[in-house]
């Protein structure tokens, strides 16, 4: 079973599109961190990801102390030359750790963990798998990427467009 780390932008866009309660059908380990957590600032999102953590399917896992060391140093190096957060930093030093995917839609995340060697994907990797496995209907996953559009700008519009279109020709 993959382990997928997720940031916090995807739990939060995953909640949004109404994708949240079907992850768990993907096969997939989904992790984040008690630091990502602690981002959900939106109580009916927080309420969401901690019944997706009730129900067993997200785990929330906790730095070790050599991991938090890992983490300071990435901020030392890192400091003035992107904008990444402890948060960010954190979910990268844990999927490098355990070499797993990191779920996230961070511009800056994404080049920085590439860099390190780690598997990234966004939105659109769960999108697509929720699709492939047929875990909802066209209709109710059209809907879902079009309130996907309307919760997050800064998406890959023609992306989403383009597998909408599909969806439809189906």
């Amino acid at each position: 079973m993959e382990i997928v780390v997720n940031d916090t932008n995807i739990l939060i866009d995953l909640h949004n599109a109404g994708l949240l309660n079907f992850c768990h059908k993907l096969g997939l380990d989904f992790r984040t961190l008690d630091f990502v957590i602690e981002e959900i600032i939106n109580p009916v999102q927080k309420v969401a990801v901690m019944t997706a953590v009730d129900n067993g399917w997200l785990k929330v896992e906790v730095l070790t102390g050599e991991q938090m060391m890992k983490v300071s140093e990435y901020i030392s190096v890192y400091q003035g030359i992107c904008n990444l957060s402890p948060e960010d930093i954190s979910v990268m030093v844990y999927a490098i750790e355990h070499k797993c995917r990191l779920l996230t839609g961070d511009k800056a995340l994404r080049a920085k963990a590439t860099e390190e060697n780690v598997v990234v994907s966004g939105i659109l990797y769960i999108v697509d798998m929720l699709i492939s496995e047929r875990i909802l209907s066209n209709d109710d996953m059209i809907a879902a990427l079009n309130q996907l559009l309307k919760s997050n700008s800064r998406l890959p519009k023609k992306l989403i467009k383009e597998r909408i279109e599909r969806l439809k020709g189906l």
